[in-house]
């Protein structure tokens, strides 16, 4: 199934070495990108509420990548047809108009429901010991 999404809030590239640095949930939903496995700096995409979320290794969305009209190279997406919540359309048998989005990286992806935008900010780490 394709996905229609544009890219939202940061209009930088990362590379293919991009990453998921980690995803803590405890009420708010925060998701740390690493723009590259061999450094410790990213964003942060920060949602105050959600209504669900998935991380899944990238092999496992491959059917999104390959569509020529997918934006590439873009961390955090809006989804605006297709993606999870279709899917879920599809399962459940009726819509249920979820807000989307999936934050993209070479090494795995994020999709999540809400109907809040994401704060993104610019972040760094310190190096594991």
């Amino acid at each position: 199934m394709p996905i229609n999404a544009k890219p939202f809030g940061c209009s930088e590239k990362f590379d293919w070495g991009a990453d998921i640095h980690s995803v803590v949930y405890d009420g708010q939903l925060l998701i740390r990108v690493l723009r590259n496995r061999n450094r410790y700096d990213g964003i942060e995409v920060k949602f105050s509420q959600v209504d669900g979320f998935r991380l899944l290794d990238e092999i496992s969305l491959a059917e999104y990548w390959i569509d020529n009209n997918f934006p590439r190279g873009f961390p955090v997406l809006e989804v605006l047809d297709g993606g999870w919540a279709k899917e879920e359309d599809r399962r459940l048998g009726y819509s249920q108009h979820q807000r989307e989005w999936i934050i993209v990286t070479a090494g795995a992806s994020v999709s999540v429901f809400s109907k809040h935008e994401p704060v993104i900010i610019d972040a760094s780490w310190a190096k594991p010991a």
